[in-house]
């Protein structure tokens, strides 16, 4: 004869388990977040990505009641930091600053060990930054025009530098090479600061960065801006042309930044997130903070930011197969 014996803590425990099946999710996550979270720039201190993720780390962290501790994961141009990221917890405590070398990563390195869009869930856009094209001041060049002819004027005498191959500036310049018939030689350097210095002693002749880092040097004199790349001008160059009125009708092209997750992340903590982010780019100091910067705020739904990252990979996906780029 079989003895059962009666234990009251397993009819609890079930009891217990039973109700937490029918607690929703939101329920669940009620608590979220109840520790601190990190926030991976998957690259080195001091470039524009750890601006903004200081920038907005802290109202961030008010937002949503506990620290944020921004973790710089810099190397393989991304791939690491980002990699760190997917391989972490889809719990909401790992996020990445999510940029648009993660939306051209698969075309330009098949190999990456994850999908830079499909294993990661897109939160919210951050910042907007146009780049500008860039000459020595030396040079008789004070537009796209002048460009196009002094290149056709000396053939193989030009070159053009950018932060490195298959950044969103090479590409961009790539673009607008093939446009206006451009004859230059790209130049890649390990970072934007290496190339605008070079820029500025005329070891290349022409260059294209991000707005902000070229401020100083186009104070100075020592480079010119001849056309930004964004949709409307740059605030800090207003008589800077784009490179759409300069004739490549609709050209947009930018760096941006926002915040990912790993997939599998519940949909509730992805909302939440969306909406601290939102509220935290619209605050008026961190707007304020931005567009001195050259930024230009785009904290949105997670849809605008699937759009934007959909965006980029379908316009330089093309571009870097007819160029032969590719990362080993």
């Amino acid at each position: 004869m079989q003895i059962r014996v009666h234990r009251p803590w397993q009819t609890l425990a079930a009891l217990v388990l039973g109700l937490a099946a029918l607690i929703p999710a939101t329920a669940r996550a009620g608590t979220y977040p109840d520790r601190p979270i990190r926030l991976v720039v998957p690259f080195t201190a001091g470039g524009q990505f750890d601006y903004i993720a200081r920038l907005v780390a802290d109202p961030l962290g008010r937002e949503l009641g506990q620290n944020i501790i921004v973790e710089n994961v810099g190397g393989g141009g991304g791939s690491i930091g980002g990699a760190k990221v997917v391989n972490s917890p889809a719990d909401g405590y790992t996020l990445l600053e999510y940029g648009g070398n993660f939306a051209i990563a698969k075309h330009l390195t098949p190999n990456l060990s994850f999908d830079p869009i499909a294993d990661l869930i897109p939160v919210s856009g951050i910042s907007l930054s146009p780049h500008v094209i860039l000459v020595n001041s030396r040079l008789p060049i004070h537009n796209l025009a002048e460009l196009t002819a002094y290149a056709k004027a000396n053939p193989g005498k030009l070159s053009y530098g950018s932060p490195g191959v298959g950044s969103s500036m090479h590409l961009t310049f790539e673009a607008v090479k093939q446009h206006f018939g451009i004859d230059a030689v790209h130049v890649p350097y390990r970072g934007g600061s290496n190339m605008i210095n070079d820029l500025a002693g005329g070891q290349v002749g022409v260059g294209i960065i991000a707005v902000a880092p070229a401020m100083p040097f186009i104070e100075s004199g020592r480079v010119r801006p001849i056309a930004v790349t964004g949709r409307d001008r740059a605030g800090s160059l207003p008589d800077v042309p784009t490179v759409a009125e300069a004739g490549y009708k609709d050209f947009e092209s930018g760096s941006w930044g926002g915040i990912a997750v790993p997939k599998g992340t519940p949909a509730d903590i992805v909302e939440r997130l969306n909406q601290a982010m939102i509220k935290v780019v619209n605050q008026p100091d961190v707007r304020k903070a931005l567009q001195s910067q050259s930024f230009t705020p785009i904290a949105g739904t997670q849809a605008e930011f699937q759009a934007l990252i959909q965006a980029e990979s379908d316009r330089y996906g093309p571009l870097i197969k007819q160029l032969g780029l590719r990362n080993e």
